[in-house]
């Protein structure tokens, strides 16, 4: 079936009327939004209870925390392999992956929607051991819904105009000095609405120009706020097929969940081990009520970081700006500060995502593959790994050796965990060698050359991405595994939604 073929058939039906869980789920959460809290029944936990012990964590002492800090020094990618500048992101290279470059941003886009993490006042400073695991996680509150639900963008104003659309944010003209691209520095066939609704200028920097809506991580990068306002577009393009907005918000829930399960999940996981779950479900982790239902710690904080690994350090995001550093391409340096700079997204900054999806004739831009190497610059990438390994200590999860002879796997340990790592690498992961950190864990077995080798996760990486994210859309609103509930649509890639998202620009 094709992309326009499933709009129809959805636009042709009588709008479904929200079940009483959607409709009562739903005023919950916008009740928890407003007072800052989170439904009393999702928060956080463990998808593998009996490896919460001491003997299977990293050992709660300072040296562990020194040496971790080690370990996070020696992921950042080695300047001397780099020579000089970055290899032109269209050019294949020592590092890349097989995957289009846009899917490293639908991980972070994903992560960000299923997690958003508060503390109760009591946990704020994570307690007063810092070298020892947190006692629980009942402190930690998520925000989020847990489920695949789009809570990031329905969390958002509607267009007063027209309500039952979402609001979208205008482009500022572009500045002089841009001769290249179309003539008003647009990508071709973009509109003027291709931004983040925002805040007008502030004396307050956490609300100068800042995107209005309530969680504003997808408006750090360029990228990732392109992506997001694509979402906000696609329900648009739902709206203008004759559909009310909860009949488009059910029909873009239902669209996020099979891209998640049937786009995404193929690419990031073993086919072995997906197979299993898809044909026979979760063996390890089942929930059988959604009151039951937990954000698990061992994916928000170890195998769904991937984003760190699979980024670029360069991209060619459009006509006007190519192979330019990561960094250029944070919101904040384009917006910057000051009465000279645009109120919104200067029009030339509008992503081409010919360059990230398979769109042209040209091959896209790949992402990096899956190993434990982070690219960029080196100061940024060993900040990012020490947060993320003193994370996984912090919150004690299981060493992956423990996890690995838990799903009853030969685990990586000792040479085989070496050899599975870069050489650079191998001295500060001496001492993790027979207990090493999650996160690490699932990306050194996924970079294991004897292995994936960087194409896809490893065994334990892939069991507990495909099981969890199968539980979780199998208990998100208007499922699409929900018995009887089968979709309205054939397919529906991440390709499939800019494609949708881009029918707004022709309107």
């Amino acid at each position: 079936m094709t992309f326009g073929r499933s709009m129809e058939m959805c636009a042709g039906g009588e709008d479904p009327r929200p079940s009483l869980r959607e409709a009562i789920g739903e005023r919950v959460r916008a009740l928890a939004l407003e007072s800052g809290a989170r439904p009393a029944d999702h928060g956080f936990g463990f998808m593998f209870p009996a490896l919460c012990g001491p003997n299977h964590r990293l050992a709660p002492e300072p040296r562990t925390l020194k040496d971790l800090a080690r370990l996070a020094s020696v992921m950042a990618e080695p300047q001397d392999t780099l020579q000089g500048s970055p290899p032109p992101p269209r050019v294949r290279s020592a590092g890349d992956g097989d995957l289009p470059a846009a899917y490293t941003y639908l991980v972070e886009f994903l992560r960000n929607d299923l997690v958003w993490e508060r503390r109760t006042p009591d946990e704020a400073g994570l307690g007063p051991d810092a070298f020892a695991p947190l006692p629980s996680l009942a402190g930690l509150l998520n925000r989020r819904s847990g489920g695949l639900d789009l809570d990031s963008i329905y969390d958002a104003p509607r267009d007063p105009q027209a309500v039952r659309r979402m609001l979208v944010g205008t482009v500022s003209p572009k500045p002089n000095g841009c001769p290249q691209g179309s003539p008003n520095g647009r990508p071709p066939r973009t509109g003027v609405a291709n931004d983040l609704p925002r805040h007008p200028r502030s004396s307050e920097p956490g609300r100068d120009r800042a995107p209005r809506m309530s969680d504003a991580r997808n408006d750090e990068h360029l990228i990732l706020g392109q992506l997001h306002v694509a979402f906000l577009k696609a329900h648009n393009a739902l709206i203008g097929s004759g559909l009310s907005f909860e009949a488009a918000r059910r029909a873009l829930r239902r669209r996020f969940q099979w891209m998640v399960l049937f786009d995404l999940l193929p690419k990031l996981c073993a086919p072995d081990v997906l197979e299993n779950v898809m044909a026979e479900g979760p063996r390890l982790w089942r929930v059988e009520r959604p009151a039951a239902l937990f954000m698990p710690v061992e994916l928000s904080a170890a195998a769904l970081v991937l984003a760190p690994s699979m980024r670029r350090p360069s991209y060619d995001y459009n006509v006007h700006f190519r192979n330019v550093e990561r960094g250029t391409l944070a919101t904040r340096s384009v917006l910057g500060g000051g009465r000279d700079r645009p109120e919104t997204l200067p029009e030339h900054h509008v992503i081409s995502w010919e360059g990230f999806l398979p769109f042209a004739a040209e091959a896209p831009q790949r992402t990096r593959r899956l190993d434990t190497v982070i690219s960029g610059a080196p100061e940024s990438a060993q900040a990012l790994a020490t947060h993320h390994l003193l994370r996984g200590f912090r919150l004690g999860l299981p060493t992956g050796q423990a996890l690995a002879r838990h799903l009853g796997l030969k685990p990586l340990k000792d040479d085989t965990l070496l050899a599975a790592l870069p050489d650079h690498q191998r001295v500060a992961a001496l001492p993790f060698c027979e207990a090493t950190p999650l996160w690490f864990y699932i990306l050194a077995e996924a970079g294991n050359p004897e292995g994936p080798a960087g194409r896809h996760l490893g065994p334990v990486g892939s069991r507990i991405v495909a099981e969890a994210l199968w539980t979780l859309a199998l208990h998100s609103d208007a499922s699409i595994l929900s018995p009887g509930g089968p979709p309205d649509f054939a397919r529906f890639s991440l390709s499939d939604l800019i494609l949708l998202a881009a029918e707004e620009d022709g309107r």
